[in-house]
């Protein structure tokens, strides 16, 4: 059990409903449930389970600290079974959870985070898109989008290296569509994302420089598990190298790909996804066949899921 990395979901994983039986079933999901809703100033079950759960996906202020928090309380259940990540990280919002369960900051000062991290990029959504690209390898695909930004003069970067054969491409609506028609004449396959914005695309870069300020507030510290950075592809212990690598984030590509190849070359061949999806499970097994990896959104008894890692 003690070489076991966790994977914290992304904004993706949302889907009404997640978090309700951990919350009814162990008492310290639904402990650290409602001190969130203290901190962010709202009932957060309503946004999970209740009546506006419908819309939640559709509202980045909201979807990222419910996909969060409901990650966290799966990670604290999983305490009381004594296991706990040699090493975590995380897609996307899953990298800033993976910090806050790190212990690099406080809790409420993590779910401030992220909670600050939703709301501006709520407010940068709604220009551009995505498209996951299937059958294009990524130096090939860096150049298509390089192409189609120069011949319609806006931006469209590679945004998720998700496996070697699926990566999703972020930025407006033309370029993508200009990529698109690269990406046929290659033989690849783009499929449109439903996503609230352009993400991890210039889009964000006057958002960025607003969260920056606000991580400015923000006391890190020294991590008491090992946390791995996404956007560095390596372990950091420095807080103030983590903080400056939390700013840099929102702009930055998700390479899952290196990332998961690089702690596999570290030693551990282990990993459990810690929240409401599979995603990343499946992800690890795209990437490589061989590794062992377990999701806590396919166990109602987590005990089970302990044992089977």
């Amino acid at each position: 059990m003690k070489n076991v990395v966790f994977l914290f979901d992304g904004q993706g994983a949302f889907r009404p409903g997640i978090g309700k039986e951990l919350y009814k079933q162990y008492p310290e999901a639904k402990e650290l449930i409602d001190k969130s809703s203290a901190v962010l100033g709202y009932d957060l079950t309503n946004h999970l389970w209740g009546d506006s759960a419908k819309d939640t996906s559709s509202k980045t202020s909201i979807a990222q600290p419910a996909i969060s928090i409901i990650s966290l309380a799966y990670a604290e259940v999983l305490k009381t079974f004594r296991l706990t990540g040699e090493v975590s990280l995380g897609h996307s919002l899953g990298e800033v959870t993976a910090l806050v369960y790190c212990g690099i900051v406080s809790f409420d000062d993590g779910i401030r985070i992220i909670k600050k991290r939703g709301e501006v990029m709520e407010k940068a959504g709604k220009q551009g898109t995505m498209m996951a690209v299937i059958n294009i390898a990524k130096k090939h695909l860096t150049e298509m989008c390089k192409q189609a930004s120069e011949e319609t003069s806006e931006p469209v970067v590679v945004a998720n290296i998700n496996t070697p054969n699926q990566i999703v491409i972020s930025g407006s609506k033309d370029a993508i569509k200009k990529a698109a028609q690269l990406i046929t004449k290659e033989h690849g396959r783009g499929i449109p994302l439903n996503v609230g914005g352009a993400w991890h695309s210039p889009y964000l870069e006057n958002v960025a420089t607003e969260f920056s300020g606000f991580l400015d507030s923000i006391e890190f510290q020294t991590p008491t598990l090992k946390f791995y950075s996404v956007v560095e592809q390596k372990i950091l212990t420095d807080n103030e190298a983590i903080k400056d690598s939390l700013k840099q984030q929102m702009l930055s590509p998700v390479d899952w790909v290196s990332a998961i190849n690089n702690i596999k070359r570290l030693g551990y061949k282990t990993f459990c996804e810690i929240g409401p999806s599979k995603i990343l499970k499946d992800l690890v097994f795209k990437i490589d066949m061989n590794l062992k990896a377990e999701s806590t959104a396919l166990f109602t008894d987590l005990e089970t899921l302990v044992q089977n890692i």
